[in-house]
């Protein structure tokens, strides 16, 4: 059957076998984690969906930095005083906590509590439906599948045309089916990489960052002029960099890099 057909005509039907493939894989992505369970995801949860702890956790802290909460002291370390911010987010509530005595901030994320708290986010997220469950993940690999079959049934037809001695068309044919079958692996390799967020948490990561267009870092806004609600809002969706610029001692304390302050998931919201 493989080769009842010349080398254009299979070339063609490799192609449009892929396309077929291809459907499939992104139509499995694009449904998987397609409609939440919970209501919308709070500022520090956001942050998460954006760039995972570290991100949740510099917001958090921001938090309790614009509140007048978190003072520098010796040693680069971070303490509190006074209480969080009435309504705060249990992360909040834990950065609080393990601040209550003086510490840097690679021992503030090594707390047990943070840790508690980070956990209890992310199940939170789970169970709304935010990120994916690992039967999820699993179901979106398996997407892959006939992508991996169809760059088979290619290599299979080359492979036994080169032992048998057999007409694989000519050398345009052979040629292009050799890189559509490359193309295929590599392209079934990059899918196979499953993001933890589910399509309606990057639906809305799109859509919060379209909506806050005006805070994008590359637009850059005057941050002396915005309130506090803006500056974490930014950071939740375009990452640290506006604590960078109204606090520059503070955001290095924490961990903010100047020079990697783009989120992965800029990346990987579209896939």
């Amino acid at each position: 059957m493989l080769w009842g057909v010349s080398g254009p005509v299979f070339l063609l039907d490799y192609v449009a076998g892929v396309a077929g493939a291809l459907a499939i894989a992104l139509s499995v992505r694009a449904l998987v984690g397609w409609r939440p369970r919970g209501g919308p995801p709070s500022t520090v949860e956001l942050a998460y969906l954006t760039d995972r702890a570290g991100l949740a956790c510099q917001v958090g802290v921001a938090t309790l930095r614009r509140a007048g909460t978190v003072h520098l002291g010796e040693l680069a370390t971070l303490s509190v005083d006074g209480t969080p911010p009435p309504g705060s987010a249990p992360l909040v509530r834990a950065l609080h906590a393990a601040l209550r005595r003086p510490q840097t901030w690679a021992a503030v994320l090594a707390d047990p509590g943070v840790g508690r708290a980070l956990r209890r986010l992310v199940g939170r997220l789970v169970r709304d439906g935010w990120l994916l469950t690992p039967a999820q993940r699993r179901r979106m690999a398996l997407g892959t599948v006939p992508l991996f079959a169809v760059a088979v049934v290619g290599v299979t037809r080359l492979v036994d045309s080169a032992v048998e001695g057999r007409e694989a068309g000519g050398p345009a044919s052979v040629v292009g089916l050799l890189l559509c079958c490359l193309a295929t692996v590599l392209g079934a390799w990059w899918l196979c990489e499953v993001p933890e967020t589910g399509s309606a948490a990057r639906r809305l990561l799109r859509r919060r960052r379209r909506a806050y267009a005006q805070l994008a870092p590359q637009q850059r806004p005057a941050w002396s002029e915005r309130d506090t609600d803006e500056l974490l809002t930014a950071m939740a969706v375009f990452g640290p960099r506006p604590l960078l610029a109204v606090d520059p001692r503070f955001a290095e304390l924490v961990g903010v890099d100047p020079e990697h302050t783009r989120p992965r998931e800029y990346a990987k919201t579209a896939r």
